[in-house]
């Protein structure tokens, strides 16, 4: 029973307990069982992606301990989009395009996974043309199918032969791995309504040099209203409460209206007792951006990066010597 895999529609996952069918496994850290129909329990040791042959890939197979059997879930199949046809002498899974995948075929009451029933287009003495791209795809770390022949047609590699792109070559390691986080909907409009509601801040450094008078670090507020900024130099990242404490001191003496909440990230110099105690005793409310995404605290981290450059800038002009 060990290369035989059997259809079943009762079958809530596909699993096996043979772990050499996988191309890639993944130990489950929680403890996971599975109930056979005798009351019998088997541990689920992991979960990986079994090939059966070019056009049957199963995902999310359960590797599990005294199964027995290698069963193929119905459930499952029809969840990745294929189709599953019981007729009688007729049999078969389909993809989405019609195309038959594999033949199931009569084993005691159930039905076996037959493979062999499935031929690929005819060939005779002729490799597959696309193989040899697929290989210099891969050896040269998943480079972009168009780039690759583009560096060919321009002779760019000495000793990378001549290929040829198909259309609609899809590396699906590509798409995992090179998957970017969709970007967030800019905000035109001012959403405070008086100077003061609402204040951005953020930290820049350690830079590359310190200053002349040994900062390493720059704290940069801005107003949401006006977009008016301050911009203070630190030695250490945790002097920045005190210049926000004493700004919003100010600020709160010189304007008739109350400040409402500041705004920053998760960084350590913020999230901190120091800070929940002030805020709570002003009646501000601290708002904090999502860990890792700074496209959230966007006003303050367009600032830094305006700052930044008039920097470069205004040292470039003045051709200050490397050591600044």
């Amino acid at each position: 029973m060990k290369d035989v895999w059997i259809m079943d529609s009762g079958c809530s996952r596909h699993m096996t307990e043979h772990r050499k069918w996988f191309s890639s496994l993944n130990p489950v850290s929680t403890k996971e069982y599975i109930t056979f129909g005798d009351n019998g329990q088997g541990k689920v040791m992991g979960i990986g992606s079994v090939s059966l042959s070019a056009k049957l890939s199963l995902r999310e197979v359960a590797f599990v301990r005294n199964l027995g059997f290698n069963l193929v879930s119905v459930s499952q199949l029809l969840d990745e989009g294929f189709e599953v046809r019981f007729k009688k002498g007729a049999c078969c899974v389909l993809d989405a395009e019609k195309t038959l995948v594999c033949s199931l075929l009569p084993f005691g009451q159930v039905f076996r996974v037959d493979l062999t029933s499935v031929s690929g287009p005819a060939r005779c003495l002729v490799a597959n043309p696309s193989a040899d791209i697929w290989k210099w795809h891969r050896r040269l770390g998943h480079l972009n199918f168009d780039l690759l022949v583009r560096l060919i047609s321009m002779g760019l590699i000495r000793g990378l032969p001549k290929l040829r792109a198909e259309k609609d070559l899809v590396c699906h390691p590509c798409h995992h791995g090179k998957m970017v986080a969709t970007s967030h909907i800019p905000v035109s409009q001012v959403m405070t309504s008086y100077p003061g509601e609402l204040l951005h801040m953020d930290t820049v450094g350690p830079a590359w040099v310190a200053s002349v008078s040994g900062k390493w670090y720059v704290l940069v507020v801005v107003d949401d209203f006006l977009r008016f900024s301050w911009v203070f130099f630190m030695e250490f990242k945790d002097e920045a409460f005190g210049f926000v404490r004493d700004l919003i001191l100010r600020l709160r003496n010189q304007s008739h209206k109350a400040m409402r909440a500041i705004r920053s990230d998760n960084g350590r110099e913020f999230r901190n007792s120091r800070f929940e105690n002030f805020c709570r005793d002003l009646g501000l409310e601290h708002q904090f951006s999502s860990p890792y995404t700074p496209p959230q605290n966007g006003v303050v981290e367009r600032k830094n990066r305006t700052l930044v450059e008039m920097a470069w800038m205004m040292l470039d002009d003045h051709r200050t010597p490397r050591r600044f």
